[in-house]
């Protein structure tokens, strides 16, 4: 019972009942739930909003676990989920995301730098902060995070990593670019064109040898073909 009532305090950012329960048995600090995250990965996992705390209580509540020595990086289950990427995933807090890599978390050992987690919600400022510190904006995993987040829709997302120097161009096992899949999907043509202004190439043939302009031109409706070629001219 001492178990999960711990896990439960943890879940809903509770500090005082945290810290009475692992004085009471400090034994507890090491627990993990039925998925083997640890209270860090549970405290950092959790939207502050949803349990009607503040972003900085819930700093104050991962710096009171990490004070207590439980590691910063460690990872759980088959994606080699951590605590930071946890944070980003899970909490989006800023504010955790910060306090976490100024405590010495390393970005590079979180699953795709974080950067697939902040780009399926479109959390900008997070993204930056990933970069900034370093995270791979290139990594591979399938696909890159710049064509996930644009083929998620998460266009501002896609932006930042785009203006950041992300390959635009990058062709995923079908050899589909961000701008054949968003002709596909009938993207917004003014969306399109941006895409070509900022690097994407509409003469790169997928593994059909189709590139996006001829799929463009196979469009009844025109205004994508003319999106490609407004924005090259």
């Amino acid at each position: 019972m001492s178990k999960t009532a711990l896990i439960d305090a943890v879940g809903r950012l509770d500090l005082k009942e945290t810290k009475r329960l692992l004085k009471s048995k400090p034994a507890l600090l090491n627990v993990t739930d039925r998925q083997g995250r640890n209270l860090l990965h549970l405290a950092c996992h959790v939207p502050p909003f949803k349990r009607k705390v503040t972003e900085r209580q819930q700093v104050r509540f991962v710096e009171f676990l990490l004070d207590q020595g439980l590691e910063i990086d460690l990872p759980f289950g088959r994606d080699a989920v951590t605590p930071l990427f946890a944070a980003v995933a899970g909490a989006r807090n800023t504010a955790l995301i910060r306090f976490l890599i100024g405590r010495g978390a390393k970005v590079t050992s979180a699953p795709g730098g974080g950067l697939f987690a902040a780009g399926w919600w479109d959390d900008v400022d997070n993204l930056e902060i990933l970069i900034d510190e370093g995270a791979e904006i290139d990594i591979v995993v399938g696909i890159t995070p710049f064509l996930a987040s644009w083929c998620w829709k998460r266009f501002e997302a896609a932006k930042c990593l785009a203006l950041r120097g992300a390959n635009v161009n990058f062709q995923d096992r079908k050899g589909w670019t961000a701008l054949r899949h968003g002709i596909e999907k009938e993207y917004d043509p003014p969306l399109l064109r941006w895409l070509v202004k900022h690097g994407a190439n509409a003469d790169i043939p997928d593994r059909e040898g189709v590139t996006p302009l001829v799929k463009a031109s196979r469009k009844r409706d025109k205004r994508f073909l003319t999106a490609l070629r407004s924005a090259t001219t």
